[in-house]
């Protein structure tokens, strides 16, 4: 069976608050994600190669992969939790100038 996957592209509103970001991200924000998607199997961080320094914060990649190839339903499930304030945002996200972005991946095989 294929799996689907959804993808989140996120920044901290500044370098230094980069590693409250990031605490925030890993100790908070993937735990509600995966309560809210019980299909999450599992969770990979990357940072953008060339992102931050002198240009501003890192840009990072959250890999969600899904247990099905319901792409549509983590959608969902994500947008409900959301509207439902299920989850505790931050302030140190930047959501005006490299405001956050979601990605759902579909299997074509």
């Amino acid at each position: 069976m294929s799996t689907a996957m959804f993808l989140a592209w996120s920044s901290p509103v500044s370098p230094e608050a980069e590693d409250e970001f990031n605490d925030w991200y890993v100790n908070t924000h993937v735990p509600q994600v995966r309560e809210a998607v019980p299909a999450v199997t599992a969770v990979r961080r990357y940072a953008l190669l060339g992102s931050g320094g002198e240009a501003g914060p890192r840009r990072y990649l959250c890999c969600y992969e899904l247990a099905d190839a319901d792409a549509a339903g983590a959608a969902q499930a994500l947008s409900a939790a959301a509207e439902q304030g299920r989850f505790e945002m931050t302030p140190v996200m930047d959501r005006a100038t490299a405001p956050p972005e979601l990605q759902f991946l579909e299997p074509v095989d």
